[in-house]
C-alpha cells in the first residue's frame, strides 16, 4: 500500500470517527435544546426570559441570548431535537475550519518551515482541545461567535464594511461580548466598520418587531437587558462551580463565601463590597493595558499582520475574564491568542536569547506550562470529577487565563520576530 493511499485511509478513518463522535453529542441534550426551547416560547407569545428551561434530569438553564437569535432558530425547533443538534454541530466543524485558516492569515507561512508549522498547529490544538471539544458537547454558540469575530474583522479590512459589520453586528445582538470589537475598530481607524457596525446593531435590535410586533418585541429587549445587566447581584457574586472569570475569582479570594463544596478559598476577609470594587478596578486596568498591544498613536492601522494577531488575541482573551457568567465554553475565544502564542515559541525557540533574557524566558515558559495545567490538564476525563470539581471550585480556568495573559506580555515582537508587511496588513 503506497502512502498517498494509506494517507487517504488515515483521513477516512477519523472523519467517521468525527462523525459518530457528533451523531453521540447530538443524542444528547446540550445548550442548543434552551434555545429551542426559547424559540418555540418567543413564537406562541411568551416570555423566555427568568424562567429555568429544561435540558435534562439533571439541570435546567435560563436563556441569555437575543429574541432575534430565538426568532432566527424557530424553523429548526419544529425537528426532533436530534435534527437541529446535529445540523448545527456540523456547522461547527466548518466554523472551526474556517477559524484556522482566518488565523493562518496573520501569519508569514514562507519564511516558515513545514515543520514548523506542524508544531504551530500541534501546539495550539493541544492548548485549545478541551474548550473546543466542550463546545461541541454542549453544543454551543462560542465557535461560532469566535469565526464570526474574526470573519467580520477579515472583511471590515477588505473594506468589505457592509458585510463585515452586519456578520459583527449580528453576534453582538446573539451575545454581547464582542461588543468589544467597536471601540478596537475606532482605535485601528476603521470608522466606517464601527459605525455600520452600530447602525446595524441598532436596526437587529428591532427587527424582530416584523414578526413579533412593537410592543412585545420592546418587552422582550427588556427583559433580556433584566438577565443579562452585569449590575445584577448575581453578576457581582458567582460562589457556584460553573462559572469562570474574574466575577468568579476576585471576590470569593478576598472575601469569605460559601460555595458548592465546603473547602475554604478567600485569603482575606474583605467586606462583599470591597471585594467587588477591586474586581472592577482590577477589570478596568485589564481595559487599559490592551494599549500596550495596540500601542501609540492612535488610530492608526497595525503595524503588520502579526502585530495585528496579538492585539485580536489579547481582546478576545480578556472577554471571558470580564464579561459575568462565563462557563468554561467560553475560553474558546483564547484560540486566537493561544496561537499567536504557540507561533512564538516555535518561531524563536532556537533563538529567544536574542529576543529576550534567559531568565524572562524561562518566566514565559512557566507561564505557558502553567496556563496549560491549570486550563486544559484540569478536564474530568483526565482527572476524573471530583477532582475537576474542585478545580472548578478554586477557578484554575481563570487563573489559567491569567497566565496566558502574563505570557502575551512577556512575548515582544522585535525586529527579528516580525512577520513584515504592514501594507498587507491593512489589506489583509
Amino acid at each position: 500500500m503506497s502512502y498517498k493511499n494509506l494517507n487517504k485511509y488515515i483521513i477516512f478513518f477519523l472523519g467517521l470517527l468525527a462523525l459518530l463522535l457528533l451523531i453521540k453529542y447530538a443524542m444528547g441534550n446540550g445548550d442548543f435544546k434552551v434555545f429551542l426551547e426559547a424559540s418555540k416560547l418567543v413564537m406562541s407569545g411568551q416570555n423566555p426570559y427568568n424562567k429555568w428551561i429544561f435540558v435534562s434530569e439533571e439541570s435546567s438553564c435560563l436563556y441569555f441570548y437575543s429574541p432575534l437569535c430565538a426568532i432566527t432558530l424557530s424553523p429548526f425547533s419544529y425537528f426532533p431535537n436530534f435534527i437541529p443538534n446535529l445540523l448545527w454541530l456540523i456547522a461547527n466543524v466548518y466554523f472551526l475550519y474556517r477559524i484556522w485558516n482566518l488565523l493562518s492569515l496573520y501569519l508569514d507561512e514562507n519564511s516558515l518551515s513545514g515543520k514548523q508549522i506542524k508544531w504551530i498547529y500541534f501546539l495550539t490544538i493541544l492548548m485549545s482541545v478541551r474548550f473546543a471539544l466542550y463546545n461541541f458537547e454542549m453544543i454551543q454558540m462560542t465557535i461560532f461567535l469566535l469565526w464570526g469575530c474574526l470573519e467580520s474583522l477579515r472583511l471590515i479590512n477588505q473594506k468589505n464594511y457592509l458585510s463585515g459589520s452586519f456578520l459583527l453586528a449580528l453576534i453582538i445582538n446573539i451575545k454581547i461580548m464582542p461588543i468589544v470589537l467597536i471601540p478596537y475598530l475606532i482605535y485601528r481607524s476603521q470608522y466606517k466598520g464601527a459605525i455600520f457596525t452600530l447602525l446595524f446593531s441598532i436596526l437587529l435590535l428591532f427587527l424582530p418587531a416584523l414578526f413579533l410586533g412593537w410592543s412585545h418585541n420592546q418587552y422582550l429587549l427588556t427583559e433580556w437587558w433584566s438577565v443579562i445587566n452585569p449590575s445584577n447581584p448575581e453578576h457581582l457574586l458567582e460562589t457556584e462551580l460553573g462559572p469562570h472569570s474574574l466575577t468568579a475569582l476576585i471576590p470569593t479570594l478576598l472575601s469569605e463565601t460559601k460555595g458548592v463544596l465546603p473547602y475554604t478559598r478567600n485569603i482575606l476577609n474583605l467586606p462583599i463590597n470591597t471585594s467587588i470594587y477591586i474586581m472592577n478596578f482590577i477589570r478596568i486596568i485589564l481595559i487599559i493595558s490592551s494599549l500596550y498591544f495596540l500601542k501609540w498613536p492612535p488610530f492608526t492601522p497595525a503595524k503588520s499582520k502579526i502585530y495585528k494577531l496579538r492585539e485580536i488575541g489579547f481582546i478576545l482573551l480578556i472577554i471571558p475574564l470580564l464579561f459575568p457568567h462565563q462557563q468554561k465554553y467560553a475560553f474558546i475565544l483564547a484560540l486566537p491568542a493561544m496561537y499567536f502564542l504557540s507561533w512564538y515559541i516555535v518561531f524563536n525557540f532556537r533563538s529567544h536569547r536574542l529576543i529576550m533574557k534567559q531568565f524572562r524566558w524561562n518566566i514565559f515558559i512557566f507561564f505557558i506550562i502553567a496556563s496549560f495545567v491549570l486550563m486544559t490538564l484540569t478536564t474530568d476525563s483526565l482527572i476524573g470529577r471530583n477532582l475537576n470539581n474542585l478545580t472548578q471550585h478554586y477557578k484554575t480556568i481563570t487563573w489559567g487565563t491569567l497566565f496566558l495573559l502574563f505570557s502575551l506580555f512577556l512575548a515582544p515582537i522585535s525586529k527579528s520576530n516580525d512577520t513584515p508587511s504592514s501594507s498587507a496588513a491593512s489589506n489583509h
